[in-house]
């Protein structure tokens, strides 16, 4: 008894010793292994840094760390061969190419790497601990022992859309660097602009490299399109790529350059129409977004034009990959083109679809020649695979688990989770972007390995990427708002283990980051400062729920109900509550100062007597968004708005819509949502039905109504109109929905959204 009572004591004392709280690791991408220790590492007064082996790269290293951490933190370090050293780095064969073990002690710093890459990866570590520290000189003594999970870990600048100055593409290099992203993957050619010099086709940026104008608001917004009337141009000389190339490099990041074919090719179509179907008399780009139904012709001079250039382009990239492109190829020029169809009698080839695969193949055989592989969105999977491809997938995971299982790489980069051109906050509110919605939270929960894989289909995906979309991105403040922080969970999706990720640590972790980006005039997405709010109908407590999230960790919500700026001395959330009528809800986060941290999050909900009820429809509802349908979207509560069409539904005229009430219901009114966008070919009511019945199959009319509105000024609008009842009861209320159209010869649908009993 007395040795367990003396156990007791000692461990009482130890703990006694330590510290009250041990500094957790702040880094993003997680480590694989982390074991920290009390103490830290005083880096300003141990502060001379050298490397033991003979490997040039590695010093140079070293020299841009020091003069980071001289730009960043004002840290002097030296690097005196004479005297003795407190951070050492040290070969370490064993080890795999990006691996590294880091050691930290009171008295010293080791760094343990095989390759440059591995040192290269183990300070940007140190870096983040030292902004991690309130006066970025301490390490918190630790043993750390790193390596990524894939060794694709990509992020893509579309420059095609929108030119992006030499500088600008430095500073995004710089950012992706320091969370340990290797592949740059740079759209350089489309239907908007070519931006790489080809010396041998000099109109391809002579020609290519200009538009005349760009697209004004989101591709629906105005009918016609409208546009600006400003000229938008640029390319990247040869030595301009070489020294971003070398840039790159010298931060561990191969450049994948994307050389866009046979589709999505107006701009070098425009400065060489002669490699089009004969039948194009003239070839302009597009102003905006959009697929063009003008592409490559398959013919033997096109694929010598396509060698000349990708000879020069290889020559400028040295990396292994060529990405072709290969997506959204219309196939209605080939079915007009002589050419083409005698290429498909001549080859055996069974359609346009075995053509494309054809392109791709022959285009392949180039690379190979080059000593290049080649990477294609998940469309070079139509007709045949070529044999050494790599799949990257972004029409969700399908195409990516359908070559993974054909033994073919595979890089995950699905619109669903990783297209950072969709919104990440409420687009009620946020900057422009094309679509969707994909908050931080989403990306992070992405796993790049579909569970329908086996082990060995598992090893063919070789890593992810972020895609940051340009169209809607002009100018570097914009881009690092569309990628800035959704980039990071990319980062650490793609570098840590699966086992290691953890959610709330990260979005803890990611507060620190924001103090970087400030430091470094890093324009991110703030809505990390702004709660999100939900509402949903509940079945089981047959209420409407509302829930108020904050991804922004020891901070307080307040809010409000009528539409008022909430304040410090608004009501506090701690836990989901009901709502009875409609309401609009402003929100606010509050730090442990009662400071303000961000802006208002203002959401508004329709709570009435058909929320929450279950609805048929006689005729198909379509999406007019990147997704699938809303569930109950027409009775979830939530009004449509402009410019997210995620809130919308179209169906076509003449549709019947039955709503079960739950019970028999006394009715005085009914409004709908609906709205006039005629670029999705969608149109306001023109007429609705009602009829009320109380088992749902013997119907009695009640009233109809005719609308009527505003002249069409040529921009997407939306209305809400009313019905009013003389006291209809009843449980199944049926619309019967008629829409017009004044506009287009077209089969037109209606625009509809929230439906409301009253």
């Amino acid at each position: 008894m007395k040795s367990y009572k003396y156990f007791y004591v000692i461990t009482l004392i130890y703990l006694l010793l330590l510290p009250s709280v041990i500094q957790a690791i702040n880094v993003i991408p997680q480590p694989y292994y982390v074991q920290e220790s009390c103490g830290y590492f005083d880096v300003v007064n141990k502060n001379n840094i050298l490397y033991n082996g003979n490997k040039q790269e590695v010093c140079n290293i070293i020299d841009r760390f020091v003069e980071q951490l001289r730009l960043d933190y004002k840290l002097i370090l030296s690097t005196d061969k004479h005297k003795k050293a407190n951070i050492v780095l040290q070969d370490m064969s064993s080890l795999s190419e990006e691996e590294y073990e880091l050691e930290v002690t009171t008295n010293s710093v080791l760094v343990k790497a095989a390759k440059p890459a591995g040192f290269f990866y183990a300070l940007r570590t140190i870096n983040q601990l030292l902004l991690a520290d309130d006066n970025h000189a301490r390490i918190p003594c630790l043993v750390i022992k790193d390596k990524p999970r894939f060794s694709y870990r990509g992020f893509m600048i579309d420059a095609a859309r929108h030119y992006f100055p030499l500088e600008d593409v430095k500073k995004i290099i710089d950012i992706a660097s320091g969370y340990k992203l290797n592949r740059l993957h740079w759209h350089l050619t489309d239907d908007q602009g070519w931006r790489i010099e080809i010396k041998k086709y000099p109109f391809l940026t002579q020609e290519g490299a200009t538009r005349l104008y760009s697209a004004i608001g989101t591709w629906d917004q105005y009918f016609p399109r409208h546009y600006d009337g400003k000229k938008h141009a640029g390319f990247y000389t040869q030595k301009e790529i070489r020294e971003i190339v070398k840039y790159a490099a010298d931060r561990q990041i191969i450049i994948i350059p994307e050389i866009e074919m046979p589709g999505h090719s107006l701009a070098a179509l425009h400065a060489y129409p002669e490699y089009a179907c004969s039948f194009h008399s003239s070839i302009d780009m597009l102003a905006g977004t959009g697929i063009s139904e003008q592409v490559y012709c398959p013919k033997e001079t096109t694929f010598n034009f396509i060698r000349d250039i990708l000879l020069e382009v290889a020559d400028m990239f040295p990396g292994e990959y060529i990405h072709i492109g290969g997506d959204e190829c219309p196939k209605k020029s080939w079915m007009q083109c002589v050419d083409c169809q005698n290429l498909i009698k001549k080859e055996n080839l069974k359609n346009e679809t075995e053509l494309h695969a054809y392109f791709i193949q022959q285009v392949e055989k180039i690379a190979k020649s080059l000593g290049r592989k080649l990477i294609g969105w998940d469309e070079i999977l139509e007709g045949g695979l070529p044999l050494e491809s790599t799949v990257m997938s972004w029409r969700g995971e399908a195409g990516g688990i359908k070559a993974a299982k054909l033994g073919n790489n595979v890089i995950m980069s699905p619109n669903t989770n990783c297209y950072f051109d969709y919104y990440q906050e409420f687009p009620q509110y946020a900057p422009l972007a094309i679509g969707g919605f994909i908050p931080v939270e989403k990306v992070y929960r992405y796993d790049p390995i579909p569970s329908v894989l086996s082990a060995e289909e598992a090893e063919r995906i070789i890593g992810v990427q972020g895609n940051v979309w340009g169209e809607f991105i002009p100018n570097i403040n914009k881009f690092e708002y569309m990628a800035y922080p959704r980039l990071l969970a990319i980062a650490e999706i793609a570098w840590s283990s699966s086992e290691n990720k953890d959610e709330i640590r990260f979005m803890k972790n990611l507060e620190k980051e924001f103090m970087f980006f400030r430091k470094k005039k890093v324009n991110a997405c703030t809505a990390y400062y702004r709660p999100f709010i939900t509402g949903k109908w509940d079945d089981t407590k047959n209420m409407y729920m509302i829930e108020i999230k904050s991804l922004c960790p020891f901070s307080e919500i307040r809010y409000t109900l009528d539409g008022t700026e909430p304040t410090i001395e608004s009501r506090v959330y701690n836990a989901p509550f009901a709502l009875n009528s409609n309401a609009c809800i402003k929100a606010i986060l509050i730090n442990k100062e009662k400071e303000l941290l961000g802006s208002p999050e203002v959401r508004n909900f329709l709570v009435n007597k058909a929320t929450g009820c279950s609805y048929k429809l006689s005729n198909e509802m379509y999406s007019l968004d990147w997704y699938t349908l809303k569930p109950a979207l027409l009775t979830d509560g939530v009004p449509g708005f402009v410019p997210s069409n995620s809130e919308w539904g179209a169906i076509p005229s003449g549709t019947e819509i039955i709503i079960d009430l739950k019970e028999i219901t006394s009715i005085t009114g009914i409004s709908l949502g609906t709205m006039i966008s005629p670029m999705n070919n969608v149109f306001p009511l023109k007429s609705v039905v009602c009829y009320l019945s109380n088992n749902g199959e013997a119907f009695q009319k009640i009233t109809e109504s005719d609308f009527s509105y505003p002249e069409y000024m040529g921009v997407k609008e939306i209305y809400h109109k009313s019905i009013r009842l003389n006291k209809a009861k009843g449980r199944f209320l049926k619309l019967r929905v008629e829409g017009q159209n004044n506009l287009s010869n077209l089969p037109s649908l209606i625009a509809l959204d929230e439906i409301e009993v009253y």
